[in-house]
């Protein structure tokens, strides 16, 4: 049976006909009706007396005039001229060949197809009926079986989305592995891709907080990343040399994240802990809960795209282009073309937002009485400290053995006379040199024992790993930073030579510098304690390299 035609399909000529039929015959539905009155109608009309009694029945059902469009021509949708044998071999090949994730193509799908009716005896099929019946095929499903589960979300239905209703209710946070390549400081050679650390807010669709690195994202990177959209941002734009203003900051009531195994830590989940925040993770493998991230993440890639040494999104459309020749920018240069991007981003209209901007969806929120729930003046150390990594270890007679490391300080002596078991201690993997032990009295530095110049983490495991292939024995730790001073001198030599080395060199240079800017020396008496916590987070030109 044909299918109905609806009021948009239908001609002027068949609506006005059937509004014509409606009126004559409508006022008859519902009344004692003789043959008298339909053939009078069917005259008026102009049609038999049949086709009046199917219009008055059409019309006791429904009396709208769409009750009367005709149907369409053609074949009802669905149905196949085809023999059953061959829609049998079709369905099949399809289930079996073309829904999997060989992705076969139709061309061999039609080939596969006319084998088996040729091999029966059947005329085979052409191209347009096999298109015809892919088509068909329940989009979810078929891209499901060929492209997996992440490409199927396009086709699945989402009703509803994320609901903010203020500012700093949900965070945002995710990693990407920036579409450029950078440069290093000293030789100005390709170094390869950074990491880019970005949160956005919910509500606002503001970006509360930026970090960008030389390494693979870790819990350092994204604490240093969640530290900076909660600081107030006027040292992080004077340390980068611009001036526009990006009020957004204060503790959020969620943060939102994938599973990745840094948002997952124990350090980054008690910190939030600490100050409040709820810890809340997307379903593994339903990338569409976080599109709102993943959305910013594509406007800040896309306009990467235009910026000499981009590597665009894959091979394709990069082409023959030369990423390594073109590249331009050091890392400070990338931060400050993303804290750029970001400042024009906020000003912009979304759409999301009914076309307000960012900014502007800020400003009103705070008009209409929003305070953020600010960080207290003095505790940017106290902060950071929180989302570092931790451990616990006991305090022997000659000090503390961490990493293969001894850290010694005066006070650890009554501390082992007492029979003081074990301690807790954080440290930043830019610089272990020294570490935080918790003291009676609070957090306190403690320092290797026979001091040494900051090194990273990363270089005393190379050290340790060097050590380990001399298969020697009877190494001392005063071998490993000897170990590890010769080849820092090595990285050196060779930086000129080759990416790798060249990477290494920098990631060791910036790590430590990052690290000391964060932590400077205590502000002088009658400096103000609220400066002072601010500008210790954001020294001039400091991009972590963990």
């Amino acid at each position: 049976m044909a299918g109905r035609i609806g009021r948009d399909d239908a001609s002027d000529a068949q609506w006005d006909r059937a509004v014509a039929i409606s009126q004559v015959l409508g006022p008859l539905v519902g009344t004692k009706t003789r043959r008298a009155d339909i053939d009078r109608a069917a005259a008026e009309l102009g049609i038999s007396t049949s086709s009046a009694y199917a219009h008055l029945k059409s019309l006791k059902a429904d009396l709208r005039p769409t009750a009367l469009l005709g149907g369409r021509p053609g074949r009802p949708q669905g149905s196949s001229s085809q023999d059953l044998r061959i829609e049998e071999i079709v369905a099949e090949v399809l289930k079996r060949s073309y829904c999997s994730d060989q992705k076969p193509s139709e061309t061999a799908v039609l080939r596969d197809i006319r084998g088996k009716c040729m091999a029966e005896g059947l005329l085979p099929p052409g191209r347009k009926l096999i298109h015809s019946r892919i088509v068909a095929l329940d989009l979810y499903q078929r891209l499901r079986s060929r492209e997996g589960e992440n490409v199927a979300e396009r086709a699945a239905p989402r009703p509803g989305g994320m609901v903010a209703t203020r500012p700093n209710q949900i965070w945002l946070i995710d990693h990407t592995l920036a579409d450029v390549i950078l440069l290093d400081r000293r030789y100005r050679q390709p170094l390869g891709r950074p990491t880019l650390t970005l949160i956005i807010d919910a509500y606002t669709r503001m970006c509360v907080g930026c970090y960008a690195s030389l390494g693979a994202p870790s819990i350092v990177q994204t604490a240093m990343a969640l530290l900076r959209a909660f600081m107030p941002k006027e040292a992080l734009l004077e340390a980068a040399g611009v001036a526009w203003d990006w009020p957004s900051h204060g503790f959020p009531e969620i943060v939102h994240s994938d599973n990745g195994s840094d948002f997952r830590s124990l350090a980054i989940r008690r910190g939030l802990n600490t100050y409040d925040v709820k810890s809340h993770y997307r379903p593994v493998r339903k990338p569409r809960f976080g599109a709102l991230i993943e959305r910013f993440i594509g406007t800040i890639m896309g306009e990467l795209h235009l910026v000499p040494g981009t590597t665009f999104s894959n091979v394709q459309q990069r082409g023959e282009y030369d990423s390594d020749r073109k590249a331009v920018m050091t890392l400070d240069a990338f931060e400050h073309w993303v804290l750029l991007q970001i400042a024009r981003y906020h000003r912009s209209p979304h759409a999301g937002l009914d076309g307000f901007t960012p900014l502007s969806r800020w400003t009103e929120a705070t008009e209409a009485g929003f305070r953020p729930r600010a960080v207290q003046p003095g505790l940017a150390e106290d902060l950071l400290l929180a989302f570092l990594p931790s451990a616990t270890r006991k305090v022997s007679r000659t000090g503390i053995q961490f990493k293969k490391l001894r850290y010694w300080a005066v006070w650890f002596g009554p501390l082992i006379r007492k029979g003081q078991g074990s301690i807790q201690l954080r440290y930043d993997p830019r610089d272990m040199s020294w570490i935080w032990v918790l003291a009676p009295t609070g957090w306190e530095r403690v320092h290797l024992y026979h001091r040494q110049a900051p090194f990273t983490l990363r270089e005393h495991e190379l050290a340790i790993a060097e050590m380990r292939t001399r298969a020697n024995a009877s190494w001392t730790e005063e071998d490993l930073h000897a170990l590890r001073r010769e080849s820092t001198e090595v990285i050196q030599a060779e930086s000129r030579a080759t990416r790798r080395s060249r990477r290494q060199n920098e990631h060791a240079e910036r790590s430590i510098e990052a690290s000391q800017g964060v932590f400077s020396l205590p502000a002088p008496e009658n400096a103000p304690s609220s400066e002072f916590a601010i500008t210790t987070l954001a020294p001039k030109a400091v991009v972590e390299e963990w």
